[in-house]
């Protein structure tokens, strides 16, 4: 296989994990906003995982940009599950506006 064969499906690989990304934005919203609703471990540890994997995945596929506001995003939930109460309100800001970027870094 020569190089222009691993990149044509390099590609493609990238283009069909973008469209299912897609999707995974969508989760990963729900569950951030379920888990703001009601701050109960179990929802923040379920954001938390995904907002991992996608940190992973994206990475993995080379979107650099993406994956480094999934990390900041798992960081800041990291943060609310070992209970910073006090700086909630800022963690959450910062949550969305990392979710914000990394849906523009995927387009």
């Amino acid at each position: 296989m020569s190089e222009e064969d691993l990149e044509r499906d390099l590609e493609r690989l990238r283009r069909a994990y973008r469209g299912k990304l897609t999707g995974k934005l969508a989760q990963l919203d729900f569950l951030l906003g379920e888990a703001r609703r009601l701050p109960e471990r179990e929802e923040i540890e379920a954001a938390r995982d995904l907002a991992h994997t996608l940190k992973g995945t994206s990475g993995s596929y080379g979107f650099d940009e993406s994956s480094a506001e999934f990390k900041g995003i798992e960081e800041r939930l990291d943060q609310l599950l070992e209970g910073a109460s006090e700086g909630a309100a800022a963690a959450w800001m910062e949550i969305e506006q990392a979710l914000t970027r990394a849906r523009i870094a995927c387009s």
